[in-house]
């Protein structure tokens, strides 16, 4: 009887354990496997592959920080506003700084987190609400230093100089901080610490962690790691400073978020399913929009999979509340 129960069983159980921690792979799977048999002539060209490791790198670079602050139960929006406010600094200190005005956006997101961090955790203000703020009066300064007039910034060029035909070379500066992030979380006790607050906090506390300080450099690496992400992404994009807040750059790092398995209530998830995530959501955004779905409704379908995936993400969610 056990025999034919075990040769009943398809699936080893490592990669039962593999699809239950990585959800975002056999989603993965079947998207590429799908767009590939109903779009064949259009999903797997060169220049439709060129735009997905594209999108990766857009969306990757916004998502690394705030998966970080979701394995401890908490929210950062801040992305964006550090995004467009650090651009049109780097257009005002550019006369003065030359090149070097681009340090402008790591020193920016460090202090924006370290600011975050602190207000979180004397103030008690939940995340959700503080970086939301604080993304609208980043957005409003932003539009309020431009004058009114876009604003465009040269010289950076070499960042994003192709060096391999269709690959973008934001790619090959991506990967590092990929690597670090996932260091930080996998590999030291920082990460070890952090899923400790997220999945008890109360605990953490009674085991001696510090767990204010570790909620407020929580922060300080999200805002960080943004400001670096943001370098790669400033030429990746152009070059130009945005102006108006966009709401698709504020959403689909959350959706790649959720779509890697990274669960609200905290103590789970990280940089390395944020990955997995944003690799099946750009998957499957792009066969989405091959499939010649108009951009409204395209539109509709991410806000529609963003509330999904915070449904799912927020399962267990019942009484926690988000930090």
């Amino acid at each position: 009887m056990n025999g034919a129960q075990n040769g009943k069983q398809t699936i080893p159980p490592a990669w039962t354990r593999i699809f239950k921690t990585h959800p975002s792979i056999p989603l993965l799977i079947v998207l590429i496997a799908g767009f590939s048999i109903i779009f064949p002539n259009r999903f797997l060209t060169p220049m439709n592959l060129s735009s997905i490791l594209g999108q990766f790198v857009t969306i990757i670079l916004f998502a690394l920080g705030p998966s970080m602050v979701a394995t401890i139960g908490s929210l950062d929006l801040s992305y964006v506003g550090i995004w467009m406010l650090g651009g049109m600094l780097v257009w005002h200190l550019t006369p003065s700084l030359g090149i070097f005005a681009i340090l402008i956006y790591p020193l920016l997101g460090f202090l924006t987190g370290l600011m975050v961090g602190t207000i979180q955790v004397k103030a008690k203000v939940p995340s959700f609400i503080l970086t939301l703020s604080l993304l609208a009066a980043y957005s409003g300064l932003t539009s309020i230093l431009s004058g009114g007039y876009p604003r465009m910034v040269r010289g950076y060029e070499f960042l994003t100089r192709e060096l391999i035909p269709r690959v973008p070379t934001a790619l090959f500066w991506t990967i590092p901080l990929i690597v670090i992030a996932v260091y930080i979380m996998k590999g030291t006790k920082i990460g070890t610490y952090l899923y400790a607050i997220g999945s008890n906090e109360e605990g953490a506390r009674l085991a001696g962690i510090n767990v204010d300080r570790y909620k407020i450099m929580t922060f300080m690496m999200s805002g960080l790691f943004t400001g670096l992400g943001s370098i790669i992404q400033f030429q990746h994009l152009g070059g130009s400073v945005p102006l108006s807040l966009n709401l698709n750059t504020m959403t689909m790092p959350l959706v790649a978020i959720v779509f890697g398995g990274t669960l609200l209530t905290g103590g789970s998830g990280g940089p390395d399913r944020t990955v997995l995530g944003t690799l099946a959501f750009v998957v499957l955004y792009r066969g989405l929009y091959i499939s010649l779905i108009s951009p409204e409704i395209l539109q509709l379908i991410v806000g529609l999979l963003l509330v999904l995936s915070i449904v799912v993400a927020s399962r267990g969610l019942r009484g926690v509340s988000i930090t």
